[in-house]
C-alpha cells in the first residue's frame, strides 16, 4: 500500500471524478479503502467517496455499493480507512465527490489492501455453503439430499 493507486490532483467546486484505475477482487474477502485529501481554504461542505460494483469490469452497478463522507476542516489533509466487505470476484472502482460549491479538493489519494480467501479457505467455505443449503432443504422438504 506503499503507492497509490490512484492521485487525482483537484475535484473542483461541486465536482465529481473517477479513479484512473479499477481494483480487481479474486477470492476477495474484505477490501480496505484508504482515501487522503486536502481541503480548500474555503470549503464548506464535505466529500463523499463512492464505491461501485462490477462482475466483468464492463457493467457497472449505477447504485454504490458503500459510501462515506469525509468531514470536511478548512486548509487541512484528512485520510480515513474504511473496510468493506465486497463480492468475491469482480471488480472495483471509486468516485469521490466535492459537495462544496465554494472551494476544490487537491492531492485526492486512494490506496487498497485487499484480504483474500486462500485456495484452502474457499474450498471450506465452499463445503459449508453446500452443507447449509442441504440443512435449508431439510427444513423445508424433511427429505435428506
Amino acid at each position: 500500500m506503499r503507492t497509490p493507486f490512484s492521485i487525482i490532483p483537484y475535484v473542483g467546486a461541486s465536482g465529481i471524478c473517477w479513479t484512473q484505475s479499477t481494483i480487481p477482487l479474486v477470492r476477495a474477502r474484505t477490501l480496505s479503502i484508504t482515501t487522503q485529501c486536502r481541503f480548500g481554504g474555503q470549503i464548506d461542505a464535505d466529500a463523499v467517496v463512492y464505491v461501485f460494483y462490477s462482475p466483468d469490469g464492463d457493467n457497472w452497478d449505477t447504485i454504490a455499493l458503500t459510501s462515506w463522507a469525509i468531514a470536511f476542516t478548512v486548509s487541512t489533509v484528512k485520510q480515513v480507512t474504511k473496510v468493506i466487505n465486497v463480492p468475491e470476484h469482480g471488480y472495483i472502482r471509486v468516485k469521490i465527490q466535492n459537495t462544496s460549491s465554494a472551494d476544490v479538493i487537491t492531492l485526492v489519494k486512494f490506496w487498497y489492501t485487499i484480504q483474500s480467501w486462500d485456495a484452502f479457505d474457499a474450498t471450506i467455505n465452499e463445503i459449508r455453503a453446500m452443507r447449509e443449503e442441504e440443512r435449508q432443504r431439510y427444513e423445508e422438504t424433511g427429505q435428506k439430499v
